[in-house]
């Protein structure tokens, strides 16, 4: 029988072979300007070709909030360019996460749930029927997750998403009614440690 240790340590082994599975692409952490700045562009294109806010929203063509600078930036880079971008916010006693202010709600148990949020991909990098970037971003949060030191996630998260979530394992538990949220119809959902541990098994089967 495994050990909690050792069970980190198999996951750990499964979470970096989905991040390794996109090469020659590459994920990591963005900590550079340039690389933020890319992030923050990516970011602001998708929402305005999504519909989810007029370009006049963004001035400067950059999608940025109040929570960019205590985040936790993933990106994916092709040949040193951001393609991907997906960002870890972490729970604080000084201020409430995204969902739990666009929802009116709190997550539990207090203080230990994250918001996994802004995945992004640029056009030229969708369409995967493995989906293996979304699982690479998927197993990179969870490393930072788990690095941070804690072990569930929350997110606000469109129907269709959803869906596509369960496919490859993540399978999330609605919180409450979907609300507008960034343009779009989403839903408060959480993702336990449990289910997180058995999201990644089930993708590295899919990769």
């Amino acid at each position: 029988m495994h050990t909690a240790h050792e069970t980190l340590r198999e996951l750990e082994h499964v979470a970096l072979e989905l991040t390794s599975s996109i090469a020659p692409l590459r994920i990591g952490l963005a900590r550079e300007a340039a690389d933020l700045d890319a992030m923050f562009a990516l970011r602001a294109g998708e929402i305005v070709e999504r519909g989810w806010a007029p370009p006049a929203s963004m001035p400067d063509g950059r999608d940025r909030d109040e929570y960019d600078d205590d985040a936790v930036h993933i990106a994916v880079f092709d040949t040193g360019k951001v393609v991907g971008a997906c960002r870890l916010l972490l729970p604080s006693p000084h201020r409430l996460l995204p969902i739990e202010r666009d929802f009116d709600l709190r997550l539990e148990p207090r203080g230990r749930v994250v918001q996994w949020s802004r995945l992004v991909l640029a056009r030229a990098h969708r369409g995967d029927p493995q989906h293996r970037l979304a699982m690479a971003c998927f197993a990179a949060l969870w490393l930072q997750t788990t690095r941070h030191g804690f072990d569930a996630c929350a997110g606000a998260i469109a129907k269709p998403m959803l869906e596509l979530y369960r496919v490859i394992g993540m399978d999330f538990r609605v919180l409450a009614a979907p609300r507008m949220v960034d343009g779009e119809l989403r839903y408060p959902a959480l993702s336990s440690a449990a289910t997180l541990r058995s999201a990644l098994l089930v993708m590295r089967r899919l990769v």
